[in-house]
């Protein structure tokens, strides 16, 4: 079988998880409300968060980030909250540069369309291998000189500084929980389900309250960072749960048969440009004759 990760188009599943946890605002919501600051959440209303469609990564940061962004109010004023999904698998000594590039471009972006410049709080998601380590900005300046140093934080949620079991209280909504767990645990998943079957079956037991979009957004990372085939998921499962068939396998069997049958329609429309005839395309590629007149009728 050919890489997992092409199945849907998928070319980076901890990137495809991260956008479709995170677009749903209810998700974001409950992840800002977990992760930012005590003192900042006492100004901040949830309720009022707004996604901002605007794209502030540039060409330098994007081998580095990918990023979601939202308004939100604070007290009275409005301010700019940036999700950035840092996805090397290491920590880097100039993340306070590449944040600041992050912030001068939100603000440029501001003042072409005559907005008012608003604070820009930066959160960094990171669950690469390594501990997460900040050597700091410009060191060792002299007191008179600090004044001349642009001076900010940014928040940091490093999954691998939470435990597995409280990443349960931690969160308040299902899909957030899992897929915490998941990026977490991504690069050992399937061994470590295995070797901890109690908590693997306290995770999934949230299964039943995911939306099915973001359930088969869950099952296909599994498939994706596990590289394993469906029956061997299966047979993990069945020593966590008492089900002869995990939900998770099915899901990824539904999701493998929607990529075939996407790469059959391609290959069907490719025909078609060639000149290719309904009977003969259907022959090739399995489809139907119905299916390949609807598809000719879309390509013209």
């Amino acid at each position: 079988m050919e890489n997992n990760n092409k199945i849907n188009g998928i070319n980076n599943p901890h990137d495809a998880l991260f956008k479709s946890m995170f677009l749903v605002k209810e998700n974001l919501q409950d992840l800002l409300l977990g992760t930012l600051p005590k003192e900042v959440l006492q100004g901040l209303k949830p309720e009022t968060l707004e996604y901002d469609p605007s794209e502030y990564i540039d060409d330098e940061l994007s081998p580095y980030f990918r990023d979601i962004s939202c308004n939100l109010k604070y007290g009275h004023r409005n301010i700019k909250i940036s999700l950035l999904y840092e996805h090397k698998s290491y920590p880097d000594k100039n993340i306070h540069l590449q944040l600041l590039r992050y912030i001068l471009n939100v603000w440029e972006n501001q003042a072409a369309n005559k907005q008012e410049l608003t604070p820009v709080i930066t959160m960094v998601f990171y669950h690469g291998k390594r501990k997460w380590t900040d050597s700091g900005f410009v060191k060792n300046v002299p007191e008179e000189l600090k004044r001349f140093v642009p001076l900010f934080d940014y928040t940091l949620f490093d999954t691998k500084e939470i435990e597995d079991h409280a990443i349960m209280q931690h969160f308040r909504r299902p899909s957030v929980k899992v897929a915490v767990w998941f990026m977490k645990r991504s690069d050992n998943l399937l061994s470590f389900m295995q070797e901890n079957p109690e908590l693997a079956r306290e995770m999934f037991m949230q299964i039943e309250r995911i939306d099915e979009n973001l359930f088969q957004k869950l099952a296909l990372y599994l498939y994706s960072v596990s590289g394993a085939e469906p029956d061997k998921i299966d047979a993990i499962m069945e020593t966590i749960t008492q089900q002869k068939q995990h939900p998770f396998a099915s899901a990824i069997r539904k999701l493998e048969q929607s990529g075939m049958e996407k790469e059959k329609k391609q290959i069907a429309v490719n025909m078609i440009k060639k000149g290719s005839n309904d009977e003969f395309i259907a022959e090739v590629t399995g489809l139907s004759v119905a299916q390949i007149v609807q598809l000719r009728k879309e390509a013209i």
